[in-house]
């Protein structure tokens, strides 16, 4: 009886445990740890995504792939900052450093969503705000 009793118990606590599983966070639903403000990656992508658009002049079949890109990039300055954060490195210089990055790969991968047009004014644009880039 009682082995019964335990099998029974431990396939309810199994059942249990199986439904109190959450689904995986979005990446978009993480907390953008450089600003203090309850900011999450997703509104951060939103936002860049928007200013992108007026600026770059994106069509609809351009917002996609954008959006990845953005998505890409912000969640990898994301976790830049939460290293320098953890390792308690976090200087104006590492920061700068890391956005340099950052933005230069974002710039290289949307070359390829980009019409030679928009590129070249994204390059010039990004050259300004990094003059140290190598873009």
């Amino acid at each position: 009886m009682k082995t019964i009793y335990f099998t029974l118990l431990f396939f309810v606590s199994l059942s249990a445990a199986t439904f109190a599983q959450t689904k995986p966070k979005s990446v978009e639903d993480e907390k953008f740890v450089f600003l203090n403000n309850g900011a999450t990656v997703g509104m951060i992508v939103k936002a860049v995504l928007k200013a992108d658009k007026q600026r770059l002049k994106l069509t609809d079949q351009q917002m996609l792939p954008a959006r990845e890109v953005i998505i890409d990039a912000t969640v990898k300055y994301n976790e830049g900052v939460k290293k320098l954060k953890a390792a308690r490195s976090m200087t104006q210089q590492k920061l700068r450093t890391l956005a340099v990055a950052v933005e230069d790969e974002k710039v290289r991968n949307y070359k390829a969503v980009l019409t030679p047009e928009q590129y070249t004014r994204l390059v010039s644009q990004h050259k300004r705000v990094y003059p140290e880039s190598k873009v």
